[in-house]
């Protein structure tokens, strides 16, 4: 008795749980109408609505068609053939393995109709695969039946080429994964991206009706997008990488090596304002709160999107969304992408994925240090603006080192010994706060006066990057925020904060700096005006006294901290 191989209808039924997704395996049919040569292809998804109150709809057939060069009989009778291809093993488009059809169709769904006519050909010829005749008892189908003749069904002729092309129908779908709407949307946004680098040189998809939009992980290109208008992206120089050609894959005559391009790029600054403007509509319509990951592309065509496996690096957060990578490769290197065939992800082997990691890192850490900058500054504008509008709008973000220096038992200052203080802190209240109303101004006087230091932003042209100001008994220290050494440390302070890392540290670091310079505004106030000294003594004797108080300080802050007992 001789028994088979393969019993084809138990090994169908095997092969339909394949590691095809639903997008991936419509994927494989436009796939095959690219290297037809079609410029257009056209999709109709047909459904039934099913429930009242929670209402579904289910689908009932998808038909593909392109207006490709279509298919002679011989090619036609043999295609949905698992194993067959006119290009097996061919690198040079799209396709390659001769089985990515045949298995995205029945991973989908039961019965496959094809329609195909060349340019020459005066009649469509037809031909089906049915799963349920071929797993009857007995079976109905041992053999593709050969194409015949049949006229196309007037519903899908607007799919098609007027002089050729081919239709594919998925009847008897049975895999299907969500709402038939929602399939409809994610296949668009699937197709956008997938295939964006073909929308943008002419190539046409439509879905029940309505043009695909490309979608650029990197916003770099806005041509065919749904927003031609944006700003794009800014995009760092590109990286090539050359890497070694498996000799099982390389073709005869060809390099030992073949490119890797990797580009990268920064989204514009008007989309990232601030922490969380990746969950706003502006960023949702736009599918950037979906954008953490890099993009891997296979004949200019996307196999692979999000996180790559067993990263080597950091693990990619909210924050990465912002940046775009996309790993470009020719076919030859399917080995090193360990690209399956079915074309459904492609995952650098340890040795490329390690190369891969340290050439953008440093790019990616370029990138969101400068999300970071843009975000830390909009938090001290947000701070600000919010001092200034809670009560009396006195708040000056401060207020942990004032009060420290107002606990600290110290002697009294003598540089401004002879100065009446409510005099001098009107004084500086009409210089600094001028465009305050009458009853701020005299809330500020009063703040000037009542405490031993107050610490307030400002900004001015000029090298200093903070000011004292001594009242008569009353320190006010102004932060010069436009001096670089005040927007690193205000930008290193907001970056900690955001992050969520170390919100506790990053207010410690704050209050440290304050008391440091409180401290020197301090050992400034312990020389009396008019006073002569010498250089040495002069700078030997603020060391000391600045030293001095800033132990004070500390002493007190630490207690306060509960870290000094």
């Amino acid at each position: 008795m001789d028994v088979r191989l393969v019993n084809e209808a138990t090994a169908l039924l095997s092969m339909r749980n394949s590691d095809f997704d639903t997008y991936s395996a419509y994927g494989e049919v436009v796939d095959n109408s690219i290297q037809a040569d079609a410029t257009v292809v056209k999709i109709k998804l047909l459904y039934t609505i099913t429930g009242r109150k929670n209402s579904y709809g289910v689908v009932e057939r998808i038909v593909f068609g392109d207006d490709g060069y279509g298919m002679r009989a011989d090619v036609l009778h043999r295609c949905m053939q698992l194993g067959y291809s006119t290009r097996y093993n061919d690198r040079s488009g799209i396709g390659r393995f001769g089985v990515g059809m045949t298995l995205a169709a029945i991973n989908q769904c039961r019965r496959v109709e094809i329609f195909s006519k060349e340019k020459n050909s005066e009649s469509w010829l037809w031909t089906y695969v049915d799963l349920d005749e071929i797993t009857s008892e007995p079976p109905k189908m041992e053999h593709i039946p050969e194409p015949r003749v049949r006229e196309l069904p007037r519903d899908y002729q607007r799919l098609t080429g007027e002089k050729s092309g081919t239709i594919v129908v998925w009847e008897k779908y049975d895999r299907q994964p969500c709402d038939a709407d929602e399939i409809l949307q994610e296949m668009k946004i699937w197709f956008g991206r997938a295939y964006r680098k073909f929308i943008w040189k002419g190539f046409k998809i439509e879905v029940n009706g309505e043009e695909v939009k490309a979608i650029d992980p990197l916003y770099v290109t806005t041509k065919n997008t749904a927003f031609p208008d944006d700003p794009p992206a800014y995009e760092y120089q590109p990286i090539k990488m050359n890497w070694p050609v498996p000799n099982i894959d390389k073709p005869p005559g060809a390099p030992d090596e073949s490119t890797i391009e990797i580009r990268m790029s920064l989204i514009d600054e008007s989309f990232r304002p601030q922490k969380g403007s990746g969950g706003s509509h502006i960023a949702r319509i736009r599918y950037i709160d979906r954008n953490e990951g890099i993009t891997i592309l296979r004949n200019d065509r996307e196999v692979f999107f999000g996180h790559i496996p067993y990263w080597p690096g950091e693990k990619f957060t909210e924050i990465d969304r912002w940046w775009g990578c996309e790993i470009s490769f020719k076919a030859c290197l399917d080995r090193a992408f360990t690209v399956k065939n079915i074309k459904r992800g492609a995952v650098p082997a340890p040795e490329l994925k390690q190369a891969i990691y340290e050439q953008i890192t440093p790019t990616r850490k370029t990138a969101v240090e400068k999300v970071r900058d843009v975000w830390a500054e909009a938090d001290i504008d947000a701070r600000k603006k919010q001092r200034e509008e809670s009560g009396e709008g006195l708040l000056t973000g401060h207020e942990e080192a004032e009060n420290t220096a107002a606990l600290t038992k110290t002697d009294k200052s003598a540089i401004d010994k002879d100065k009446v203080r409510d005099e001098e802190a009107k004084k500086l209240v009409d210089e600094v706060k001028k465009d305050e109303s009458e009853q701020k101004k005299a809330a500020w006087a009063i703040k000037f006066s009542s405490q031993p230091f107050t610490i307030i932003d400002e900004d001015w042209k000029g090298p200093e990057f903070f000011e004292t100001n001594h009242l008569g008994g009353s320190d006010v220290i102004m932060y010069n925020c436009r001096h670089l050494f005040m927007e690193t440390l205000y930008k290193i302070v907001g970056r900690l904060e955001i992050s969520g890392e170390s919100t506790v540290e990053s207010r410690k670091l704050k209050s440290l700096i304050d008391l440091l310079l409180i401290s020197y505004s301090k050992a400034e106030a312990k020389f009396e005006s008019g006073q002569t000294w010498t250089a040495d003594r002069f700078i030997e004797t603020l060391r000391l006294n600045w030293g001095f108080y800033l132990n004070s300080y500390l002493d007190t802050w630490l207690h306060e901290e509960g870290e000094r007992k």
